[in-house]
């Protein structure tokens, strides 16, 4: 698996991969730092507002959207003159394969967490910002988002081995994460069973005014469950396949 592991990490077009993490963290930056200016008459600045405002587009959109779009980019080698026959004419299992994929896909979803924590901390320092910061907060929510993301993760490569043109899969992407305007209103044990909305449930602080309401033990249960189901249907199609 490792062999395979960094074969596949071999084929990403981490330039793009990259300026897309640059793009989110920079963007999300400068939103808390404008709202943090704005609303500073209804909010205190702080550590924890900073983060409220900062994680918000984060976790509504880029977040869930760039799930789709890293999928997509580690496909896009394989959907290239008949690539996918290429790769799985060897002897390795097809499984094989196919979790080597969503294994990379979800250690760069993690990557993109852990710099928009850096970005988020070295926001903070700049502001000199007063208070303490919410270490037990900023743990669960980072953690937790990218555990959060793991079904979403499932999902995204299945359509995307599906899809083979990049720009309808792009488009299919953007169509998933603007109804989280309207589903992450609704309470986690309904708005949850849309995978996408996941990472603002979890990593939304319930302190914040407009956190979505947030049912600790269902959540949990419908990430494990729809996680396994999206998991091991993809691979079920991937093994199965007549990739001729």
């Amino acid at each position: 698996m490792g062999i395979l592991l960094r074969t596949e990490a071999m084929k990403v077009q981490w330039s793009i991969v990259i300026l897309l993490i640059f793009l989110d963290t920079t963007v999300n930056a400068a939103m808390g730092i404008m709202q943090l200016d704005s609303l500073k008459e209804f909010f205190m600045p702080n550590w924890s507002t900073l983060y409220m405002y900062s994680v918000n587009f984060h976790a509504m959109f880029f977040y869930p959207l760039y799930c789709g779009i890293l999928a997509s980019l580690l496909c896009l080698y394989e959907h290239r003159d008949g690539g996918w026959r290429t790769v799985l004419s060897s002897p390795v299992p097809r499984y094989k394969f196919y979790y080597a994929k969503y294994l990379l896909l979800i250690l760069i979803l993690a990557l993109v967490q852990i710099i928009f924590l850096l970005g988020y901390l070295c926001t903070g320092y700049l502001l000199h910002l007063p208070g303490v910061i919410p270490w037990d907060v900023l743990a669960y929510t980072i953690v937790g988002g990218w555990f959060g993301i793991f079904p979403l993760a499932a999902l995204q490569l299945i359509l995307s081995i599906k899809i083979r043109n990049f720009g309808a899969a792009f488009a299919m992407s953007i169509c998933y994460v603007v109804p989280n305007i309207v589903l992450t209103g609704f309470h986690s044990s309904i708005g949850a069973w849309f995978p996408f909305t996941i990472p603002y449930y979890i990593m939304m602080p319930q302190t914040a005014s407009y956190a979505p309401r947030v049912e600790f033990y269902s959540l949990w249960f419908i990430v494990l469950l729809t996680g396994m189901v999206y998991l091991f249907s993809g691979r079920r199609f991937f093994v199965r396949r007549d990739w001729l």
